[in-house]
């Protein structure tokens, strides 16, 4: 099933979720590079959403949160509303080692 925005986007319900994202999406490791302007990272964002795209990915762990703190800023101002936003869950965190649950109960609670 899918659906196209009038900018020729195309759309698809994310498993029973009910929810509309786009089949083309951003991913965040790219724009928390240290040779990546901040400035630069927030419009790629912006014009992507922009353009239709809706699915943006993220990880605490790309480049030491700096992705996220940039998708974080990129998505003021009315843009976080018009995004379905995915993150990882790795079974680790700067607290917690390797092995730590991961179950669906665990995420969800944590999310």
């Amino acid at each position: 099933m899918s659906d196209t925005a009038p900018q020729g986007m195309l759309y698809r319900t994310l498993g029973r979720t009910g929810e509309k994202v786009s089949v083309i999406g951003i991913g965040g490791w790219h724009i928390g590079l240290p040779d990546v302007d901040e400035q630069l990272s927030i419009r790629i964002i912006r014009t992507a959403v922009d353009r239709g795209i809706n699915f943006m990915d993220n990880c605490w762990d790309y480049n030491d949160g700096v992705s996220e703190i940039r998708m974080g800023k990129a998505l003021r101002d009315g843009y976080r509303d018009r995004v379905f936003l995915m993150t990882k869950i790795d079974g680790r965190s700067k607290k917690r080692p390797r092995g730590s649950s991961t179950s669906r109960f665990s995420a969800s609670k944590s999310t």
